[in-house]
């Protein structure tokens, strides 16, 4: 109802990703070389949609000088067997002062909707066997405040249009996602809510104590996903939705502190689910995806918790996959530094964060990871061979994309990136205890380095 565009009709055919599309797009790639048999995964029950190991993350394309190059990086990856794409209404790769003015707020979702059209136009690619995941919930700068707003960054309140916001209220994200799909030229098969814990953070600052804070947190989420459910059922999200954050299993909360206050426990995000739906008339929900940072040293997706939380002794991959939702992992090559391992906030605005990734010349942190991580995998079976020149990011890939989750998400805006992601979906992924005996040497190193893990793990 929504797209009665005949040229979009005539060039995509089912306008939206099927079962039998995205195993298509998978099998030619496994035909092709291009993609190891391992790397083909389920997002969802084996016989629902398929999808690559690795997914293109498009947190920083769209919009700006660069534009050009990144369409033709995503291009690339689709070349290259990657058919998952995952951004957001917030994403682009425009300067400061565009985004201060608002006007490239879901730049790059207009651009996924141009490269997946074009590619479609070109007969590389056909509309049902890419799946794309877009994500809602920050407000466009120098936009009217929505109602039930809470502020991000360093302004407690009192910022004007031109700070940052959030809202997960209901008229809010849906307007978001009428507006993303218009955007991207088709209706997204999976709308994430983007960081809903801004509102613990917000209220953490205002001193509310964490149990209030949390029953305040999953009744708006109730009323978010009651939205999200009328939109599934209107056919506005081909298939289902889910959340970005990052969960109890996380050593870091969006905002940079050990993760307690501002986590969401995903048990019962799934129970919030199933209430909405309940209250929408319905005994299915349609809560599909959890999304979660997952890397060789923020790996407490897989390894959990314990000693901090409790609720979180096992990873949430593991648990994910319990309560029949696909984890989607993202940042596999960059991590938030560690306490007494490496110093500043990652993403704001400094460039002090940990890059699982070669350079030249090598750093010798980066060249302290790669061997950890190389005698670890080593040591727990893989063949030397396997391992032979390649570089750390590679590494970083493969032991993310390994992990018990549907996929994981890389940022492949550069030629360089794509090769990278290519490289590591022709390899033969390591087992789930490789990629755990992995993760515990790299604790074992972070320790040894000194870090403060109190409160982390």
């Amino acid at each position: 109802k929504l797209f009665r565009n005949s040229k979009f009709l005539c060039s995509f055919g089912v306008a939206m990703a099927t079962p039998a599309g995205t195993r298509r797009i998978l099998q030619r790639a496994v035909e092709r070389g291009l993609l190891h048999p391992g790397n083909v995964r389920h997002l969802g029950p084996p016989g629902e949609l398929s999808c690559s190991a690795i997914g293109f993350g498009c947190y920083r394309v769209g919009g700006g000088q660069h534009e050009p190059g990144h369409l033709a990086c995503m291009r690339s990856a689709l070349q290259a067997g990657v058919n998952l794409f995952d951004t957001s209404t917030h994403y682009s790769a425009a300067s400061q002062q565009e985004k201060a003015e608002g006007a490239t707020h879901g730049a790059s979702e207009a651009l996924l909707g141009r490269c997946i059209a074009e590619a479609a136009e070109a007969g590389d690619v056909a509309r049902d066997e890419v799946i794309v995941c877009t994500k809602v919930g920050h407000v466009a700068r120098g936009s009217k405040v929505p109602p039930g707003s809470v502020p991000v960054g360093s302004h407690k309140g009192e910022g004007g249009e031109g700070d940052d916001w959030h809202c997960i209220k209901p008229d809010f994200v849906e307007s978001e996602v009428r507006e993303g799909s218009k955007r991207l030229g088709f209706a997204p098969d999976f709308v994430l809510l983007h960081n809903p814990e801004y509102l613990l953070s917000h209220r953490m600052m205002e001193q509310v104590p964490i149990a209030d804070a949390w029953d305040e947190m999953y009744e708006s989420l109730v009323e978010s996903f009651q939205a999200l459910e009328r939109l599934c059922a209107e056919g506005v999200i081909a298939s289902g939705y889910g959340v970005s954050t990052n969960f109890l299993s996380c050593m870091f909360s969006a905002t940079g502190r050990s993760n307690i206050y501002e986590a969401l426990a995903l048990d019962r995000v799934v129970e919030v689910a199933e209430a909405a739906a309940r209250r929408e008339g319905s005994q299915k929900h349609h809560f599909r995806i959890a999304q979660l940072p997952l890397n060789a040293f923020e790996n407490g997706a897989v390894l959990g918790r314990a000693a901090v939380v409790p609720e979180a002794a096992e990873g949430d991959c593991i648990l994910a996959a319990k309560l029949g939702v696909a984890a989607v992992t993202n940042r596999p090559v960059n991590s938030l530094p560690l306490p007494g391992v490496g110093s500043g906030d990652w993403g704001r605005g400094q460039t002090s964060h940990l890059q699982l990734r070669d350079t030249k010349p090598m750093g010798s942190l980066q060249a302290l990871f790669k061997r950890v991580l190389t005698e670890a995998l080593k040591n727990s079976g893989v063949s030397p061979d396997r391992l032979e020149e390649v570089p750390l990011q590679q590494l970083a890939l493969r032991l993310a994309l390994s992990a018990p989750s549907a996929c994981s998400l890389n940022g492949a805006r550069r030629p360089a990136y794509v090769a990278d992601v290519s490289a590591a979906l022709k390899a033969e992924p390591f087992t789930h205890d490789q990629v755990r005996q992995a993760m515990l040497s790299m604790r074992s190193a972070a320790e040894e380095l000194g870090c403060q893990k109190g409160g982390l793990w």
